[in-house]
């Protein structure tokens, strides 16, 4: 164990913590669960034909059961920003549960990323302050490291997606603190390399890392910076385009 949790556990009231604040029982066994900090669950699964549960709900999460072809997720909605996703993230290390897919909306920084593209990156760099922290010593010299996938959930997710002819990207992402800030420093974050900018995936995939769990993402680009497309103010068209687009992620998870 590592010395993160080491340090939480010998600080924190004996209890489960996980599922206290998230519902979550480490008894219950899941194939996958899947983490969306700003996505609801019906928005990704038609849930009139698909066996969502509620099983928890607070001002913190929302959980969700789902039960298909006879395998068991989870689906957990959270707060934005990376912070929130450490919290829950870290306390996954009791989670009866091997493979962790992030999913969510991204922007992309370069004109040959399309909006409605599906990304799922081998890295994602950290512009993530609290990224920093999983480190066991602080170090402002980790800010925009590179924080990686796992390649074998990775390989099973583009399977998925060429068995179903759907097409998916493998390109750099940058996670951000802030929203509003981003765009004063988009030019730098294209010569680090990065193509498309969100804000949780870098610290999931550190976190995940730590607690030495398999993780991947799936990130649906929602807007364009360099080619000034924004979903908020966009034709219905290109909306509908981006939505029938996301529930298409449902088909790649529900095979996992």
């Amino acid at each position: 164990m590592n010395k993160l949790i080491k340090a939480f556990e010998k600080n924190s009231l004996p209890n489960d913590t996980l599922k206290e604040i998230y519902g979550i029982s480490n008894k219950e066994h899941f194939n996958c669960i899947f983490i969306a900090p700003s996505w609801t669950v019906d928005k990704v699964f038609d849930t009139t034909k698909i066996n969502v549960e509620q099983i928890f709900s607070s001002r913190d999460a929302k959980t969700f059961r789902i039960k298909h072809n006879k395998k068991k997720y989870l689906f957990i909605t959270l707060y934005i920003g990376a912070p929130v996703m450490i919290e829950f993230c870290l306390l996954c290390y009791k989670a009866h549960c091997d493979n962790f897919v992030f999913i969510g909306s991204a922007g992309a920084l370069v004109p040959e990323v399309k909006v409605g593209d599906i990304i799922v990156p081998e890295y994602a760099i950290s512009g993530n302050g609290a990224t920093l922290y999983l480190h066991d010593k602080l170090d402002s010299k980790n800010l925009f490291e590179k924080m990686y996938s796992t390649k074998k959930l990775n390989k099973q997710l583009v399977n998925i997606c060429q068995d179903k002819n759907i097409s998916v990207l493998n390109v750099p992402v940058i996670s951000m603190d802030s929203v509003i800030s981003e765009y004063l420093h988009l030019d730098e974050f294209r010569a680090m390399g990065a193509k498309v900018i969100e804000m949780e995936t870098a610290t999931f995939f550190g976190c995940m890392k730590k607690i030495k769990k398999n993780a991947s993402a799936i990130l649906v680009v929602s807007d364009n910076s360099a080619t000034g497309e924004h979903l908020i103010g966009s034709t219905e068209k290109d909306k509908k385009h981006y939505h029938d687009v996301r529930r298409q992620v449902s088909d790649i998870l529900l095979n996992i």
